[in-house]
């Protein structure tokens, strides 16, 4: 970073113009987050379009107009650091700054100063250095907030991040403009929700936007009926407030260091960081499906003939709801699958433990519907019926539904994981090259067969033995134009 600094403030001084740095770059360098800068924001008293190609003659990179009316300019360079140049607004920096969004991204360094950067040359006309001392995040102007909302949720995403308090009139601003987070685009505003579920303890954050800051129902209007259904037979709370905990208890699983096992540990940790779309981690997306595991209740309510209220059906509803957020939100496909899965199949693993079938029959059945979804759904599971109980009774013991967990945890990951992708052991052309098999849709049938084979024990999870079973098992047969597997 040093590097591109001088090389920006060398561009400046032979120009001979005025070039600051801006924004959060200087809130991470005061509170030593250097090695977390990805991109750095300037602001220059002349074009910043001529700026930026006179500083490629100097730094390797792709020069990208981002927004010719408002002078935008961007570099990409080669190492992945992004530059953007904006002209200043207004009669000069301090002009420019007012008209930014909160104290502690409203300061600027000039170039021509000394560089590592020294505090006493740092331009900060509304106490952001103050305001980063104590911790505390405070916006500059009320009409800010008007002039693009998505600060609105930008806020609290600065406190998950950063561990700040927000200062009191900040709230009060947030809750006085909540309703315009609603012409906000969903992209935006996924953009921001990721960045905070990527943080431990998002259920604080949560609670906080919606009971302080009452946005989270602008982005989901469902929470409102979820808070007044919920209460019955095996719930003393609303289902919001069921929610946000399920979300609470998964975090401090997945957390959790000696919780699970040793290699169930390893595996969830190696599994939940995998990314799914972007930077979203598959972690970020179980967040999300603990959080919406109940969101289909509200229009799934009956109430039977001797008063007692039901919802059944709701994991089905709930997932149609979760395709509608994903589909406004601008979530991938694969995200919104995954979602619709989580949601959908969530009661899975809880319909098992009360059947007590942990049968290979009933394992496998789950394991080749849930898929690599498998430990996802067993997590989101086991935070619902924990937060379940405890608020029933804190001091319940949820051992033997942990155990369950682990048990089927432990056949995936021991017996089905390794053959969930059988073509890494045997292909369809070798399949069908050893039963004289002609291309045709009955190859998914045998490989399925031999998966099943595989996991039940009867023959090995290698090659060797899936060509052994084929040849006892398949030999060819035509019988009225079709191929079938010959009775043994």
């Amino acid at each position: 970073m040093d590097r591109v600094i001088n090389a920006v403030a060398q561009v400046a001084k032979n120009r001979g113009e005025p070039c600051y740095l801006v924004g959060g770059s200087i809130r991470d360098i005061l509170l030593n987050r250097d090695l977390m800068i990805q991109d750095l924001d300037f602001v220059t008293k002349e074009d910043p379009g001529d700026f930026a190609e006179s500083l490629l003659e100097t730094l390797q990179g792709k020069l990208i107009p981002m927004d010719k009316e408002k002078r935008l300019y961007r570099i990409r360079l080669e190492e992945g650091l992004i530059l953007d140049f904006t002209q200043i607004e207004g009669d000069g920096i301090e002009s420019d700054l007012e008209k930014r969004d909160f104290t502690i991204s409203a300061m600027a360094y000039p170039l021509e100063a000394p560089w590592p950067m020294e505090k006493e040359y740092i331009i900060d006309p509304f106490g952001g250095q103050r305001d980063i001392e104590k911790r505390r995040i405070r916006h500059i102007r009320e009409e800010a907030f008007q002039e693009d909302p998505l600060r609105l949720i930008r806020a609290p995403r600065f406190m998950c991040q950063l561990r700040f308090n927000m200062g009191e009139e900040t709230i009060e601003a947030i809750r006085k403009h909540s309703h315009l987070l609603k012409n906000v685009a969903g992209e935006r505003i996924t953009h921001e929700l990721f960045l905070i579920l990527r943080e431990d303890k998002t259920y604080h954050f949560l609670t906080f936007m919606d009971k302080k800051l009452n946005i989270l129902n602008k982005i989901f209007p469902e929470i409102e009926d979820m808070r007044d259904i919920g209460e019955c037979k095996y719930h003393v709370v609303d289902s919001w407030t069921h929610s946000v905990y399920t979300v609470k208890v998964a975090e401090s699983v997945i957390y959790a260091q000696g919780y699970f096992e040793d290699h169930i540990r390893q595996a969830y940790e190696e599994h939940a960081k995998e990314l799914i779309s972007g930077t979203h981690r598959r972690i970020d997306l179980i967040k999300l499906g603990a959080l919406f595991h109940d969101i289909g209740k509200p229009s799934a309510k009956k109430v039977d003939p001797t008063g007692r209220t039901r919802f059944r059906g709701h994991e089905i509803t709930g997932a149609e709801l979760v395709k509608e957020y994903a589909e406004r939100l601008k979530w991938s496909k694969k995200e919104s699958a995954l979602l619709y899965k989580y949601v959908a199949q969530h009661m899975t693993p809880l319909v098992l433990y009360k059947k007590n079938d942990v049968s290979g029959r009933a394992l496998y059945q789950f394991f080749s519907a849930a898929g690599k979804e498998t430990l996802d759904l067993l997590l989101i599971a086991l935070a619902d019926i924990v937060s379940t109980r405890k608020l029933l009774d804190p001091h319940e013991e949820m051992g033997m539904f942990k155990i369950h967990v682990e048990y089927i945890a432990n056949n995936y990951i021991t017996r089905y994981k390794p053959i969930e992708d059988i073509t890494g052991i045997i292909t369809g052309q070798e399949i069908m090259e050893t039963v004289n098999l002609p291309e045709s849709t009955f190859v998914g049938e045998v490989l399925e067969d031999l998966k099943k084979a595989m996991f039940y024990g009867h023959i090995s999870s290698h090659k060797e033995g899936a060509l052994k079973y084929l040849k006892k098992n398949y030999p060819v047969k035509e019988q009225q134009g079709h191929w079938k597997k010959e009775k043994q």
